[in-house]
């Protein structure tokens, strides 16, 4: 749901500003659960929306594609690491709260 109301707010503002700037703003007005570094990417990805042939937008899109996808794995890496140690928290806690009531 989030991306269709970035694209839907990008194309409104197309119709005042260029494509580069209507992304921007877009990416300002729309939360996104990302990272900086995913935002730049993306605000990267904009700056050459309408200033490059069809290969060169198609390039980059693909290289902004290629570095999300690497981020999409560090945070599922991440993710499984921080649930794996969550647990043993939940556990030692469990265990401490046991030892204290006894």
């Amino acid at each position: 749901m989030t991306f269709g109301l970035l694209f839907k707010y990008s194309g409104e503002k197309m119709q005042y500003d260029s494509a580069g700037e209507a992304w921007k703003k877009a990416l300002q007005k729309v939360k996104l659960n990302f990272k900086d570094e995913d935002i730049k990417a993306l605000e990267n990805l904009g700056k050459l929306l309408g200033k490059t042939d069809i290969d060169g937008q198609l390039s980059r899109i693909e290289v902004t594609q290629k570095f999300l996808d690497e981020q999409i794995k560090n945070a599922e890496e991440e993710q499984i690491k921080n649930e794996k140690l969550f647990k043993s928290l939940s556990i030692i806690t469990g265990l401490a709260i046991v030892i204290i009531l006894i």
